[in-house]
């Protein structure tokens, strides 16, 4: 981006006043000096330096301490649906075992009838 005069009439008008000086006393006088306005600026764009530092620090430090307070347990392996339906018609078939062994159990306690 250019700085100056763009179109003829811009010119004409800096022509115009170019020549034309201004005293403007108050402007002079309000001035910041420049170089106390650049330490200013230097020491404010040091403190927020300073302060994303310190930013990262901690949050390298959160997860450091985050990591090792982890404790891994070993999860179940997932099983599949074939497997699942598997292990509950195993369960059902040692039910129905469990169930005829009782009954055979009771069965051989009691006295058979003699047919005499």
């Amino acid at each position: 981006m250019a700085v100056g005069a763009h179109d003829n009439l811009d010119r004409a008008l800096v022509k115009k006043y170019q020549s034309l000086k201004v005293d403007n006393a108050v402007i002079q006088s309000s001035m910041i000096d420049p170089n106390k306005m650049m330490e200013t600026m230097n020491d404010y764009a040091n403190a927020h330096m300073e302060a994303f530092r310190i930013q990262n620090a901690l949050r390298d430090l959160c997860n450091k301490a985050i990591s090792m307070n982890i404790q891994y347990t070993k999860m179940k392996s997932v099983k599949s649906k074939k497997e699942r339906m598997q292990e509950a018609a195993r369960k059902v078939v040692a039910a129905q075992m469990a169930k005829k062994n009782a009954l055979a159990q009771k069965l051989a306690k009691e006295p058979r009838p003699s047919i005499a």
